[in-house]
């Protein structure tokens, strides 16, 4: 805890009041709505939750999202643990150059593989590394944003390899690659460990020919050979074969073998689909403007009910009317059509579009589950100004629509980003991200949707780190909204980094953070054990900030945002949050009981503090484990707090305790309080 000089120490509350820092002074200038008041807690929460069931359920994804084929998104940095490297490796097929990585890897002890996204540049290096490993070895992820020099500085370990994947972190002049990838080499070698790097570039450069290898993706028929066996009837058809030789990605081979086990559709029917090649035939066709429009219009409000999609569809009209208008001078010439009849369009076998009633109300989707991303593709090859300009003015406004159709927006905005980032973040994401909360709310979705895929995960990072700082207030507040979103999932670490960061600024941006913050852990709490990841870094935040000695308004803004992830509850349902991870992940009892011991600490939020421990105890009776969680984070809270301030905050504790009927009369509770209240090697309390 802290020495007696710094201002926790002190048990009053004579604190100066919280003051915002000079450059964030809140101004209420007229007709603008407070940024820190016009979120609505309901839907954060029930768009939290939508962002985490589409990182948890791939599936999900093609039939919610029209987006298919995307794998399960992976934290940037992380130990990698033995089922997931024999799942990765389980149909592996070498490709062209592996012995050569593999041959530099075990020589320079760094090797980097270089080529195209999506050509199994992932899967190939946990391939390399897999063949230099001891059994007792163990893969850890770096992130991609490390730069040349801070790798040069890691502390390399034994028993250890290392694997960047689509590294961005090329900061120093080229010139001097060479050599620093020569120390990065020693350094390896020097430690017994190993490291692959791979890059999202077409081109090599000489300047580091002695680790780089250009990559190419495996032979697709070989890759399918060992999901379906050689003597699959499809394999036979030299049509099939022809098609299949045309995918270059393994992720599409993969998925192609999928579907062709589950026996849904015919093998020409998933190839067409894969390939692009149905999409691609309608275009080709010349379509008219207002079915241009309508299935554009799809690829950005995906699975709306019939009637809400027909209102859009309405509005895009109007706007793409307007726009082919301009300039006119009050001619009344009618445009070229009027509107088809929508439902017609799409209820008589349309090649692309089609009904869905699986949610019950008849829903509008494209036919085959990669249409969407194919349809943005087309759009964005074969159209210029008359449909993108009214597009983007539609679905800026789409930013302002229901909740839903948010959501959808940022979907279809994510796969507009593998195509023209440049597109996505000066036409959208930087106008929402400056502006009203629904708008804010929206840019925070896009960049979490564009997390699920490898290469504009490192874009919205990007982005949002733009935002943090020297970009404004309502920037800074959306890259908080977004960091408790994709992001965290991405990047977990870096995460919590920027949203400790942000709660510590002023008044309007730390509310926003702290609020994100809470987000996080809610969400990580329902994916298998990322939360602990989570509380351990903040725990360890709380202790080297306040340790050093904070000024004391910072140290109460700080103080508020542990706080608030002390006291929220799950992200569905009442139940306290941190009483649920002390039952189902016992481990987090470390991190919780300092997180408590510091705000139990504190006079100002000590009151606080106490009625949100409470809660979390009572929430505890009756479950199977409880006393054992109650002692645990006891052992932790009394070891962590000074003596003088422990005997007061036992008082605090019994004091609330007594105050609640269902303690006095309920033995079983009274037992759970003496469990934390005995816990460790403290005497007995009367």
């Amino acid at each position: 805890m802290t020495t007696p000089e710094t201002p926790l120490d002190n048990d009053s509350s004579s604190e100066p009041p919280m003051e915002p820092e000079r450059d964030e002074k809140p101004r209420d200038e007229p007709g603008v709505q407070r940024a820190d008041e016009d979120f609505d807690e309901g839907a954060l929460g029930q768009t939290a939750t939508v962002i985490n069931n589409f990182f948890a359920e791939v599936q999900a994804r093609g039939a919610t999202f029209g987006m298919a084929g995307a794998r399960t998104a992976r934290p940037t940095s992380r130990r990698l643990d033995e089922k997931e490297i024999e799942r990765t490796l389980r149909h592996f097929v070498r490709p062209a150059g592996f012995d050569r990585a593999l041959a530099t890897l075990r020589e320079q002890r760094v090797a980097v593989l270089t080529g195209g996204e999506g050509i199994g540049k992932w899967t190939s290096g946990i391939a390399l590394l897999a063949q230099t490993m001891s059994p007792e070895d163990e893969i850890i992820i770096l992130s991609p944003g490390r730069d040349l020099e801070e790798l040069s500085t890691i502390s390399f370990k034994k028993n250890r390899v290392y694997f960047i994947h689509d590294w961005t972190g090329e900061k120093p002049t080229k010139s001097v690659w060479r050599f620093t990838f020569e120390i990065l080499s020693a350094s390896l070698a020097e430690a017994g460990a190993h490291m692959v790097i791979t890059r999202n570039r077409m081109e090599v450069h000489h300047e580091i020919e002695a680790f780089e290898i250009g990559w190419q993706p495996p032979d697709p028929l070989e890759l399918l050979d060992t999901y379906l066996g050689t003597d699959h009837p499809a394999l036979l058809e030299p049509w099939f074969r022809e098609h299949v030789t045309g995918l270059r990605s393994p992720r599409r081979i993969v998925e192609l073998a999928e579907q062709m086990l589950g026996g849904v559709r015919p093998a020409q029917e998933i190839l067409a689909d894969l390939d692009g090649t149905t999409v691609a035939a309608w275009f080709d066709g010349k379509p008219k403007r207002s079915e241009v429009l309508v299935v554009a219009a799809l690829a950005f409000a995906y699975s709306m009910p019939e009637r809400i999609f027909e209102r859009l569809m309405v509005r895009l009209t109007d706007v793409a009317d307007a726009i082919e208008r301009q300039g006119a001078e009050r001619e009344t010439r009618p445009i070229d059509e009027d509107l088809p009849q929508t439902r017609r369009s799409w209820n008589t076998r349309h090649p692309l579009i089609g009904t869905s009633t699986d949610a019950g109300e008849p829903r509008v989707v494209f036919c085959g589950p990669h249409h969407r991303e194919h349809v943005i593709t087309q759009l964005c090859l074969n159209y210029g100004y008359q449909v993108w300009e009214p597009l983007r003015a539609w679905v800026r406004e789409l930013a302002q629509e229901l909740p839903d159709v948010q959501v959808q927006a940022a979907a279809g905005l994510a796969l507009l980003a593998r195509t023209r980032p440049e597109e996505v973040r000066e036409s959208f994401l930087r106008p929402w991200a400056g502006g009203v909360a629904q708008e804010r709310l929206t840019a925070a979705n896009t960049l979490s949707m564009m997390c699920a895929d490898d290469t504009t995960a490192v874009i919205a990072f990007d982005t949002a780190m733009e935002w943090v700082e020297n970009a404004g207030q309502p920037q800074a507040m959306t890259a908080a909204l977004a960091f408790a979103g994709g992001l965290s999932i991405r990047y977990p670490g870096e995460a919590v980094d920027w949203l400790w960061y942000l709660s510590l600024r002023g008044i309007r941006v730390s509310n926003i953070a702290q609020r994100a913050l809470r987000l996080l852990f809610q969400t990580a709490a329902e994916r298998d054990g990322e939360a602990l990841t989570g509380l351990r870094l903040l725990a360890k935040h709380l202790e080297r900030d306040l340790g050093a000695g904070m000024d004391p308004g910072l140290a109460r803004r700080a103080l508020e945002a542990v706080l608030g992830v002390l006291r929220s509850d799950r992200l569905e349902g009442e139940q306290p949050l941190m009483a649920w991870l002390l039952l189902f992940q016992p481990s987090s009892a470390e991190p919780i009981g300092v997180l408590w011991a510091w705000t139990l600490h504190n006079a100002h939020h000590r009151a606080e503090a106490v009625r949100a421990l409470c809660r979390t105890l009572h929430a505890l009776d009756d479950q199977n484990g409880a006393l054992f969680a109650a002692e645990a984070l006891g052992r932790v809270i009394w070891r962590t707090l000074p003596g003088a301030v422990a005997v007061l905050v036992e008082r605090a504790i019994h004091h609330a305790c007594d105050e609640r009927h269902s303690w006095r009369d309920s033995q079983p509770a009274k037992e759970i309080v003496l469990a934390l209240l005995n816990a460790g090697t403290r005497r007995s309390h009367p």
